[in-house]
């Protein structure tokens, strides 16, 4: 495998600072700061500015710099909506060609849910049951086996920084957020109405505990 370009390199880690909150939302910095920060040239590093612009990371002004935006609540009820809409699909499509597969995954995740939710009243983990949330969204789609939509939902729950938004997961919406969790799996083999009706209160939960 070929090593990433340094425009992949660069992207990586100016996103990876977003994300963690080393370049906050509100920060104004520039391709001359951040090209010397990461000892590159400034051509990787404004192609790297470029995709990030793009996807909604930063605003790059001309002459002042670049502005590091703060999370849209829109942008990220877009993304959520567009990460059901590939579910549904993708489950629709599932429960016609795999229904025994689909219904052995539903179990199969319910029970796991079952257990990490178990562990959680232990030992409080929100970054473990948002790691199982995504981990069950990339299980469910590896059945549909449609590779753009595994990309798809891949790059935008990225954007979301999914592992990192766990308020949902502690009080005092925890409770309703787990017994919203299980239904969507319990009705992963049920009708298309039943498990649009559970995706729906799904996405209803992220939007007002992201």
């Amino acid at each position: 495998m070929s090593a990433p370009s340094l425009r992949d390199q660069a992207y990586h880690i100016i996103y990876e600072q977003i994300a963690a909150g080393a370049l906050a939302g509100g920060t104004v910095t520039s391709e001359v700061q951040l090209s010397a920060q990461l000892d590159m040239s400034r051509t990787p590093v404004r192609a790297a500015l470029q995709q990030l612009e793009t996807e909604g990371f930063v605003r790059i002004i001309s002459k002042h710099g670049v502005l590091v935006l703060d999370a849209s609540a829109q942008r990220t009820g877009d993304l959520l909506e567009l990460i059901a809409a590939i579910l549904l699909f993708a489950v629709a499509s599932v429960r016609r060609l795999d229904p025994e597969g689909l219904a052995e995954l539903s179990l199969k995740l319910a029970a796991e849910l079952q257990v990490r939710l178990e562990a959680d009243k232990l030992d409080a983990n929100p970054e473990a049951l948002c790691a199982f949330e995504l981990s069950a969204i990339r299980s469910i789609l590896a059945l549909g086996r449609n590779q753009e939509m595994q990309e798809t939902a891949e790059r935008s729950a990225s954007r979301l920084f999914w592992l990192s938004s766990g308020r949902r997961w502690t009080a005092p919406c925890r409770d309703e957020m787990a017994d919203v969790m299980q239904l969507l799996l319990h009705r992963l083999p049920a009708s298309n109405d039943a498990f649009h009706d559970a995706m729906q209160r799904y996405l209803r939960m992220l939007k007002m505990n992201w």
